[in-house]
């Protein structure tokens, strides 16, 4: 039965050469219960980055190759009923009034000081019809049980009038969790997976508020860690309004690629394959970044 959920996967160029297989993935474990999932592109460059070569990633023509790339691929999995909407940052309708109905025009940057999105988000965020939103960076590996975890984190989300959010755990682990779920003491979440309501998230709109709009000033005058990321501000705004995200503990789990090289994409159908059986590496455990020398040693044994 479809819930009343939007799937949403952010992803970009940088992100086309594996992106069929790890959105692929994504969308089909989904795609039973969403409603409808949408496939958001980024096509905008950063204004600049501290995290990465800014202009190595954003080169000619290689940039433009790998926006063809990606939108293929998009387009593909629509033909395969993988996705029901393709949306292209540049070409959406309602991309020059989203900071304002969430920022309130405080920030209007297309991304944070790491070149991480925030417009893009953004989008997700306005493009979702339905009550519940989960969305993915593209990248995501992830493993869950045989019942989708959305459905426990949708019952989360209906039961817990201070729960927002509801992510799986952010690693895997060799413990198997007796709780169900525990929250963050500092009230903190990831846009890397996160489940939403939406109502109770617009209701937290404008996302820049009361103190924190002061420390954004701040940081746009020194110059430092701005523009904040997009999950930095709605943090703050979910901590102010006693919101919380839920982790599940016992649902499943995600693993994010940093390294993402010719070995990644090379090893990657293998490790997607591993990561649904919820087996990994000793050395993958409780980390949330994957460990590509140990997953190489895992499946090429000598």
């Amino acid at each position: 039965m479809l819930a009343e959920l939007t799937l949403i996967i952010n992803l970009c160029p940088a992100d086309a050469s594996y992106a069929a297989l790890t959105a692929g993935y994504l969308a089909k474990s989904h795609r039973k219960q969403a409603k409808e999932i949408i496939i958001i592109i980024d096509d905008t460059k950063a204004q600049h980055s501290d995290f990465y070569n800014h202009q190595e990633r954003y080169r000619e023509p290689e940039f433009s190759i790998n926006l063809e790339k990606i939108i293929a691929i998009a387009n593909q999995m629509q033909a395969n009923k993988l996705a029901d909407e393709v949306l292209i940052l540049s070409k959406y309708a309602a991309v020059t009034d989203l900071h304002k109905k969430y920022l309130k025009n405080r920030l209007t940057e297309t991304h944070d000081f790491r070149g991480a999105p925030i417009t893009a988000y953004l989008a997700g965020f306005e493009a979702c019809k339905t009550q519940y939103m989960v969305r993915y960076d593209g990248d995501m590996l992830l493993h869950q049980s045989s019942v989708d975890w959305v459905l426990t984190g949708i019952t989360l989300l209906q039961q817990h009038a201070d729960c927002i959010a509801v992510s799986p755990q952010p690693a895997p682990s060799k413990i198997i969790k007796s709780n169900l779920v525990k929250t963050d003491p500092t009230y903190w979440f990831s846009t890397r997976c996160t489940l939403f309501d939406r109502i109770k998230m617009l209701s937290t709109t404008p996302f820049i508020y009361g103190k924190y709009r002061r420390e954004l000033l701040l940081r746009k005058w020194m110059q430092k860690t701005y523009p904040p990321a997009l999950e930095t501000m709605v943090f703050e705004r979910f901590k102010s309004a006693g919101l919380k995200n839920y982790y599940l503990l016992n649902q499943g789990w995600l693993i994010h690629p940093e390294q993402k090289d010719q070995l990644f994409v090379k090893l990657l159908p293998k490790i997607i394959s591993e990561v649904e059986k919820g087996n990994f590496p000793k050395e993958q455990a409780n980390k949330e970044t994957l460990d590509l020398q140990a997953w190489e040693k895992y499946l090429q044994p000598v």
